[in-house]
């Protein structure tokens, strides 16, 4: 059964569901964000609470991400090369702040193929794969508050778990800046985990929000490879990359990438004078390569421009693909960066 938004219903059918499945596996996209972890984090110390005696584990695919180790539980998150080599041992599997398979796996199949029960809760706008319980609400600030509505909203929670809530919520609304009309609830939401955990958002972001010198080393490349662009029928916009030569050079993973990506789109994009939207591309250990894209309210469709390219999705605001290379040969970032570019000089934008 499919939700758009929470209900004490859908909150039933979960622990149904989760009452009879021995083995359960909880899971998050692919190089999982703060809200995503955080919504892992969440569901972990909800259903162990409840479940004493199951087997709960938390697997995600990709590579450790140490800043959050101050979060209760972290240690026990499982990163792997792929999700998908780990399914036979679980009955139930719930995916967070993703509804398309292949956000989760460089294999969906092997997701289409598995023979036990899957739950999905996700605030994405993407078109939704088959699950047997799935809450998606595009309304929703993050998917860490869908959780924290669902399951906490009227019960006493404690610091430790309003700390995990507060990490998804502060970074997946840009510390409240991304906030849209319809989604003053959350500021609600908000206040009621900085009064139950006592919590001063400046000291806590503070204690995992630094940015390692490997990474700040890569935002000076992303800010030196900035170029833009004005395309007839498209408000101007920025881009920029990392070359693979330069992430190979270096010895970059993937996180150490993914984290000076979000931090300049954080600050970087969307501030430029006149230049309203833009996007980052950068490579993949794998051999792909990723875009993260970001506009203005009343501005260009990152959505909409993921999935006509038919390589990702998201947000209207805030979206993201990747480009995968058939060959087994790794993609050149010049490469993506000029297909991106003649998709747009080939179509017009949708404005919202």
């Amino acid at each position: 059964m499919h939700f758009i938004k929470p209900k004490e219903t859908f909150t039933n059918q979960f622990l149904q569901i989760a009452e009879t499945a021995p083995r359960i596996c909880i899971t998050a996209h692919l190089s999982p964000d703060p809200d995503s972890i955080a919504s892992v984090l969440a569901t972990y110390f909800l259903l162990t609470k409840k479940y004493p005696n199951k087997s709960i584990k938390m697997i995600c695919t990709g590579e450790p991400i140490n800043k959050y180790e101050m979060f209760k539980n972290f240690e026990k998150v499982e990163f792997v090369k792929d999700l998908t080599d780990h399914l036979n041992n679980f009955d139930l599997l719930i995916m967070l702040d993703g509804s398309q398979y292949n956000r989760f796996t460089e294999t969906p199949d092997k997701i289409a193929k598995f023979n036990g029960k899957t739950i999905c809760i996700d605030h994405h706008s993407s078109p939704i794969d088959k699950f047997d319980l799935s809450l998606v609400d595009p309304k929703m600030s993050s998917c860490s508050e869908i959780i924290y509505i669902s399951f906490c909203k009227d019960n006493r929670i404690d610091k430790p778990l309003a700390e995990i809530f507060l990490l998804g919520i502060l970074a997946d609304t840009g510390n409240f800046t991304y906030l849209k009309p319809n989604q003053s609830n959350t500021l609600i939401s908000a206040k009621k985990l900085i009064d139950a955990g006592q919590i001063e958002i400046q000291e806590f972001l503070a204690r995992y929000n630094t940015i390692p010198q490997r990474v700040f080393y890569l935002l000076g490349e992303l800010i030196k490879n900035t170029k833009y662009y004005a395309i007839e029928g498209w408000p101007d916009f920025q881009a920029t990359y990392i070359g693979r030569e330069f992430m190979d050079q270096n010895k970059f993973n993937d996180n150490e990438i993914s984290e000076a990506g979000h931090i300049y789109m954080t600050h970087y994009l969307r501030v430029i004078e006149n230049h309203t939207w833009g996007f980052v591309i950068t490579p993949d250990a794998n051999g792909d390569c990723s875009i993260s894209l970001r506009s203005l309210p009343n501005g260009v469709s990152c959505r909409d421009v993921m999935e006509k390219m038919k390589i990702g999705g998201g947000h209207d605001r805030a979206a993201g693909g990747t480009f995968k290379t058939s060959s087994g040969k790794k993609l050149k970032v010049s490469d993506c960066l000029n297909q991106v570019l003649d998709w747009i000089k080939a179509n017009k934008p949708i404005i919202r």
